[in-house]
């Protein structure tokens, strides 16, 4: 009986210590195989001008993974939505880029809020959802300059 004792204690000893190293190891991400979306882009706009969001699917260490999609969606300053779960194109250089354009509105100035989603593969093909987000700004200050550089003077004499 005491042997039993004995094993019992041991196994779950073990039991209990690969179970730790498995977190430890998994929530560290020491082997790399993990997946996060890295923002490229992110800049202040003028209304009016062409944008773009510019993200890259990456491991823990840079490299590129490939990811089956990824779609957009953008908020104007107040919460409502100005682009609806838009697929981003995918660019093959660098590899696992993904690219959204889009045009400025006219007459909406402030921060406005990009979320991505993406479905990456980790290794062995098993799927993991990313989610990432950013904002962006469009300036009105931006905008008087630029009209304000782009005014024709005239002088009467």
């Amino acid at each position: 009986m005491e042997k039993k004792i004995k094993y019992i204690f041991i196994l779950s000893g073990l039991i209990f210590i690969f179970t730790g190293l498995y977190f430890v190891f998994s929530s560290l991400n020491i082997f790399g195989i993990s997946a996060k979306i890295l923002w490229v882009s992110g800049t202040e706009y003028q209304h009016g001008e062409k944008g773009s969001v510019i993200i890259r699917v990456v491991d823990v260490y840079g490299n590129p993974v490939h990811a089956n999609y990824c779609n957009i969606t953008i908020f104007y300053p107040d919460g409502s939505v100005f682009v609806n779960d838009e697929q981003m194109t995918r660019r093959t250089n660098p590899p696992s880029t993904f690219v959204y354009d889009f045009v400025t509105t006219f007459d909406v100035i402030g921060n406005y809020h990009a979320f991505v989603k993406c479905e990456a593969l980790l290794p062995g093909n098993r799927p993991i959802i990313l989610y990432a987000d950013k904002a962006f700004h469009v300036s009105q200050t931006l905008s008087a300059i630029n009209d304000t550089m782009s005014a024709t003077i005239r002088i009467l004499t």
